[in-house]
């Protein structure tokens, strides 16, 4: 019986009332959607503007909000990483400096040094190949290239590595810190991939390393504070800068006249920056051998100790910018802090820049006048990675707000159908608890129903009983029962336990007991079996509450969390919402909504589906 009769719905009040029930409805659905989008929209984001609330993230429109969150991922979510490569006193991504314009040509020369010369490996980094709760493409495509290396073997990879690592999400990659004096690069599968990534990526995701950056970062900010640079200057007389982006590293030591500033270039060059980036001047190859011959006596003794396979001390010559590792740094540092410190002399990209717009361009004036600025020495120029960085967003704009749209999503997906077994894990256990509880409950109803059998109501007294008590009651005796029965961590233990239930065997006898009796009598006057009674008229005409069953089953086996937790800890046994709880523990905001939103994905499904035949099984009972 409708609530509003058709002739009431004719008058003023009832028209008024429908209306009202239409604004109603609709205001209820507002408030569902608005924070659905919400959720939407936070799914598209990153660590840097997951605390914003627009319901259109501001990186699909603004290009400065796209150019820093490419600077978020190429610098791996370290704003230090970010302000040593730009010499930049930025706090946070979301406010990090924008350049105001592009000088194309400084940034076409970079390129065009990049093209002619032959970078060490050291003198570079990969961007975005780590993330704190976000997993970078870079990172992705490592992962995914060193799982098809070893054909899924993750055992194969630890024994080649070294690691202990048991899922191919929890691989990661070492901070490659080449200017460290403490770093050194192992030679196994997991960075030989990341070299040849290294060679294949573009410029613009490449970073340089700043030995200028990190003498700040180890020398001068944990001194004098990065704020500004007042408390530098008064220390360093005859030395003045207005912001630390002025400040270059001299490649030579300073002079005697600005001793607070060689000691910290001196203290720098013997103690913090990596020997691989120290070359010797007017220092003669025989030395070095020399001193190699008292500290080893013999060539064996060397090779040995190097890993090397020399011949002879002749072959030795000192390091000309090469890496230097182990023993043969060792040696090397040990050999050139005894010597003049004028006779050091950094070498890195910065220093070669400078060294090859000097053989191009000449005089300096030449290069002011091309690239439009008053630079009164080669020693004021510097890499322009912002403008590079820049330049390569402006061009890029479509790919990567896509890159970045769809990231979390993939990084779900990833993790949870191609380097995970939840999904699966939780598609079988739905499965078999949709299978199972269709043919227990209705058999345990259908045997209260057809026979009549003596004490019928006490049996469903006991069978609505349980439902008084809260699930959690029983955690600790099933928990202890499948112990002693050895079952943990096996599917047995998810579906037997949670198959039986009280109260839909009730809701189907009630269900069962309204079907006509006569259909019954004529099939056993035709001879038929039970079990031909049960499948071929019960439970044929009981589609609809077997609807409302199978949706029931299904929905406690998918939101399945405490239970499965405890009976199936082990990772290869998470089911779908013991994974959305372990990962949420590690993700980022908007990694956590686009879990949310994919799982959410096949009970929106189930339910669209089968919303006529769920009707159907409300509207048929109440109509009989």
């Amino acid at each position: 019986m409708p609530i509003i009769s058709q002739v009431q719905a004719r008058t003023v009040q009832g028209k008024l009332t429908i209306a009202a029930i239409f604004a109603i409805l609709t205001l209820g659905a507002v408030t569902m959607i608005y924070p659905f989008a919400i959720m939407v929209s936070g799914s598209l984001r990153s660590e840097m503007d997951e605390t914003d609330l627009d319901l259109i993230p501001s990186f699909l429109f603004e290009d400065e909000v796209l150019y820093r969150k490419f600077l978020e991922t190429k610098y791996n979510q370290r704003v230090n990483e970010l302000n040593q490569a730009h010499l930049q006193q930025n706090f946070s991504f979301e406010n990090a400096a924008v350049p105001e314009g592009i000088n194309r040509e400084r940034v076409d020369d970079f390129h065009a040094y990049y093209e002619e010369n032959s970078l060490p490996r050291h003198w570079q980094l990969l961007g975005g190949i780590r993330g704190d709760r976000t997993t970078p493409e870079a990172l992705r495509e490592l992962r995914n290239r060193i799982a098809d290396r070893f054909d899924g073997d993750l055992s194969a990879y630890n024994r080649a590595t070294g690691g202990v690592i048991n899922n191919w999400i929890n691989l990661v990659i070492p901070p490659t810190d080449w200017l460290s004096f403490r770093f050194d690069v192992p030679d196994d599968p997991l960075f030989q991939e990341y070299f040849r990534m290294l060679e294949e990526a573009p410029l613009a995701e490449r970073s340089v390393v700043s030995l200028t950056g990190f003498f700040l970062e180890t020398m001068v900010y944990p001194v004098y504070g990065q704020s500004d640079t007042h408390a530098f200057n008064e220390a360093h007389e005859g030395l003045h800068i207005d912001s630390y982006a002025d400040f270059r590293l001299p490649a030579r030591a300073p002079p005697g006249s600005q001793p607070e500033f060689r000691t910290e270039w001196l203290e720098f060059v013997r103690d913090e920056i990596n020997p691989s980036f120290v070359l010797l001047v007017d220092v003669d190859d025989g030395d070095y051998r020399d001193y190699l011959k008292d500290l080893y006596g013999t060539i064996d003794e060397l090779n040995t100790a190097w890993a090397a396979d020399k011949t002879d001390f002749a072959e030795i010559s000192l390091p000309a910018g090469e890496w230097l590792s182990g023993s043969r740094r060792a040696d090397y540092h040990d050999f050139f802090v005894e010597l003049d410190p004028d006779a050091y002399r950094l070498y890195g990209p910065e220093f070669a820049f400078r060294e090859w717009l000097e053989d191009t361009y000449g005089n300096i004036e030449n290069l002011n006048e091309r690239y439009g600025t008053d630079y009164t020495d080669y020693q004021d120029v510097f890499p322009p990675m912002a403008e590079l960085e820049l330049d390569h967003v402006l061009a890029h704009t479509g790919s990567l707000r896509w890159t970045y749209s769809v990231r979390n999503f993939i990084n779900v997906a990833d993790a949870l159908f191609l380097r995970g077994r939840a999904f699966l894990n939780t598609v079988i256990f739905c499965t078999l608890s949709v299978s199972l509880a269709l043919l227990v409950n209705p058999l345990a109803a259908y045997s209260l129903s057809r026979f009549k059998l003596p004490g019928s109501y006490k049996i469903l007294l006991l069978l609505m009983a349980t439902m008084a008590f809260p699930p959690m009651v029983t955690l600790i005796p099933t928990f202890i029962i499948l112990q002693n029965l050895n079952m943990m961590n096996t599917f047995a233990a998810l579906v037997l336990p949670t198959v039986a239930n009280g109260y839909l065997i009730f809701l189907l006898k009630g269900f069962f007991d309204s079907l006509p009796t006569e259909l019954y009598e004529a099939a056993t006057i035709d001879g038929a079996s039970e079990i031909r009674i049960f499948f071929q008229i019960t439970m044929a005409l009981s589609k609809p509450i077997l609807a409302v069953v199978a949706l029931q089953a299904f929905n406690s086996a998918y939101t399945l969390f405490l239970y499965a937790l405890l009976v199936a800890p082990s990772q290869e046994m998470w089911l779908l919402s013991v994974w959305l709880y372990q990962f949420q523990e590690t993700a980022s905001m908007g990694g956590i909504f686009a879990s949310v939103l994919i799982a959410s994905i096949p009970t929106i499904i189930i339910f669209i589906f089968a919303q006529n035949i769920i009707m159907r099984g409300i509207v048929i009972p109440v109509e009989k």
